[in-house]
C-alpha cells in the first residue's frame, strides 16, 4: 500500500475528529459514574472506546461511498471518484465497522447496544439526506448526542438512566446546537448572494449555544468553578470566530471548531470529574485532534 493510499484512507475516515468521539463518550462515563458511582471495570471502558471508533470510522466511509456521484462532479481528486480506492472496498469497511461498533457494545451492556443501533440508523438517515434535506442536521446532531447515552449505560442501569433523561437531553441540546452552528457559519462565509448582519449573527449564536445549555445552569447553581473551563471555551471560541472574519478560511475555521469539541465536553467534565486528573483529558484531547489534522483533513 502506497504512502498516499494511506493518507486516502485516514482522510475518507476523518481518523483526526476520533479524539472529539473519545471526549463525548468520557463526559457520558463521568455522568454514569456520578449518578450511580459503580465499579469501573477498565475493560467495559476500553471496549466502548474502541466500539464509538468503529462506529465514526465507519460511518464517515460509509458517507464517502455514498456520496461517489456528488463528487465526481465537484471534487474528483477525492480517493474514490479519483479510483485510488475502489468503492466497493470501502462499503466494506464501512459495513465492518459499523457492525463491529455494534456488537462491541452490546458486549459491554445491551443498553449501549441499542444506543449504538441508533447511531447506526442516524448514520444511515443523515447519509441519505445531507446533501438534498435541511432536516439532515437532526440526525447528524443524533448520532453525536447518542454517545453520550452509549457511554452512560456500559455503567448505568436503565432505570437510573430514565430518571436522568434530562441531563442527556441538555447536552443534545447544547453540542447540537454548536455543530448547527458549525455548518451554519461555514455556509454563510461561503454564500455567493450577499448575506444579512442576522445570517451572520445566528450562526454565533448557535456556537455559544453550550454556553447557555451547559455553563449556565451550572453557575446559576452556583458553582463558580464552572468559570473556568467557560473561560477556555469563550476565548477559543473568539479567537477561532476573529481568524475567520479576518483570512475567510472557511476550511481552517470548520476544522478549529470541530477540534473543540471537547472544550464542549469540558465545560461538564470539570464540574463532576471524580479527580481533578481528568481536568486534563478534555484540553488534551483538542489538541491532539488539531494534532492529528497535520496528518489527515478533519473534513
Amino acid at each position: 500500500m502506497t504512502r498516499q493510499k494511506v493518507i486516502d484512507l485516514l482522510a475518507m475516515s476523518r481518523f483526526a475528529n476520533l479524539p472529539t468521539v473519545w471526549s463525548n463518550g468520557l463526559l457520558g462515563a463521568l455522568i454514569g459514574w456520578a449518578v450511580f458511582k459503580p465499579e469501573i471495570y477498565p475493560i467495559h471502558m476500553a471496549l466502548i472506546g474502541i466500539a464509538l471508533s468503529c462506529l465514526y470510522l465507519g460511518g464517515c466511509f460509509f458517507n464517502d461511498w455514498h456520496d461517489l456521484d456528488f463528487d465526481q462532479k465537484t471534487r474528483p481528486d477525492r480517493p474514490i471518484p479519483s479510483g485510488r480506492w475502489k468503492r466497493g472496498t470501502i462499503l466494506k469497511f464501512a459495513v465492518i465497522l459499523m457492525l463491529l461498533g455494534v456488537c462491541l457494545s452490546f458486549a459491554v451492556t445491551p443498553a449501549s447496544g441499542y444506543s449504538a443501533a441508533g447511531i447506526v440508523m442516524c448514520i444511515l438517515a443523515y447519509t441519505k439526506w445531507h446533501k438534498v434535506h435541511p432536516i439532515s442536521f437532526v440526525f447528524m446532531a443524533g448520532a453525536r448526542a447518542l454517545i453520550y447515552p452509549l457511554a452512560a449505560l456500559s455503567i448505568l442501569p436503565w432505570t437510573h438512566f430514565q430518571h436522568h433523561l434530562s441531563i442527556f437531553i441538555i447536552l443534545a441540546i447544547g453540542l447540537g446546537g454548536y455543530i448547527l452552528g458549525i455548518s451554519l457559519t461555514a455556509r454563510a462565509e461561503t454564500s455567493k448572494t450577499p448575506v444579512s448582519d442576522v445570517q451572520k449573527t445566528f450562526p454565533i449564536l448557535c456556537l455559544c449555544s453550550p454556553i447557555v445549555f451547559i455553563s449556565g445552569p451550572l453557575i446559576a447553581n452556583q458553582n463558580g468553578m464552572a468559570l473556568i473551563p467557560l473561560t477556555l471555551f469563550v476565548v477559543v471560541l473568539a479567537f477561532t470566530v476573529r481568524q475567520l472574519r479576518s483570512n475567510h478560511n472557511v476550511g481552517q475555521f470548520v476544522s478549529r471548531t470541530l477540534a473543540a469539541i471537547p472544550l464542549v465536553d469540558f465545560l461538564l467534565v470539570f464540574a463532576i470529574a471524580p479527580h481533578p486528573a481528568f481536568w486534563v483529558i478534555c484540553p488534551l484531547l483538542a489538541l491532539a485532534a488539531l494534532g492529528l489534522q497535520k496528518i489527515a483533513p478533519a473534513t
